[in-house]
């Protein structure tokens, strides 16, 4: 990898990381896509595993907050949505993956700003929790499911809880990328390469935590889970 890809890339891993410890999610909506860009070879694999590493620091951060019970159903279905998209990887394209995952997110976006709320109830934590397998797992960008159900959280609480979702179901999505084909050595390497960005970001977002107030943090989950349906359509069509 020539030194000004790798710089760009530890750069735009920086910015996620930091987007995801001030807000509770959103690295590989801001990392993916320029990553995509920069070094194609290195997605999804470096994003799922630097993410899983990034949700560590973050869990253990905010661990006074954490509650994972309240999450027992997502991770339930993120089981299935992780093999689902294994499964995925080998029948279909990524360009199908991700129009289809594109559409869906949007359309929980929509559904989530009309007068029809989103709670987490475990059905809809399940589901969420399904999708968030697909997504992860053959994207990197698996945090919008859950987010959305969890938005009206107050802010150490969501980040508290979506940290301690994305490290234990990250762990599983990386096993089925390796088997997959799509975590191999050279990635595990470069990957490894990238872990200061996760630990400088978290530090720094860490120290800025108590200047977010809450509602910019829902306004944020909505951007960032907007932008996530948007850039997989892109990446869809082309």
């Amino acid at each position: 990898m020539d030194w000004s890809v790798f710089f760009g890339c530890l750069g735009v891993l920086f910015l996620g990381c930091f987007v995801q410890g001030a807000v509770g999610f959103g690295m590989g909506v801001v990392a993916g896509p320029l990553i995509l860009l920069l070094e194609p070879q290195l997605m999804p694999s470096v994003i799922v595993f630097i993410g899983t590493c990034l949700s560590f620091i973050i869990m253990f951060q905010y661990r006074d907050s954490l509650s994972l019970r309240e999450l027992f159903f997502a991770f339930l279905g993120r089981i299935p949505g992780t093999f689902a998209a294994g499964y995925l990887l080998f029948i279909i394209s990524k360009s199908q993956l991700s129009l289809l995952l594109g559409v869906s997110v949007l359309i929980v976006v929509l559904l989530s700003v009309t007068s029809l709320k989103l709670k987490p109830t475990r059905l809809s934590l399940f589901i969420g929790g399904f999708i968030s397998g697909v997504m992860g797992t053959a994207t990197g960008i698996g945090g919008p499911p859950v987010a959305l159900l969890l938005q009206n959280e107050q802010p150490e609480r969501l980040r508290a809880n979506l940290a301690g979702y994305f490290a234990i179901t990250g762990l599983l999505s990386l096993v089925i990328l390796h088997f997959s084909g799509y975590f191999s050595y050279s990635q595990f390497k470069y990957s490894l390469l990238m872990l200061p960005a996760p630990f400088l970001a978290t530090y720094l977002a860490f120290k800025v935590r108590h200047r977010i107030r809450a509602e910019v943090v829902r306004y944020a989950v909505l951007v960032l889970c907007s932008l996530s349906a948007i850039t997989a359509l892109y990446q869809g069509l082309h």
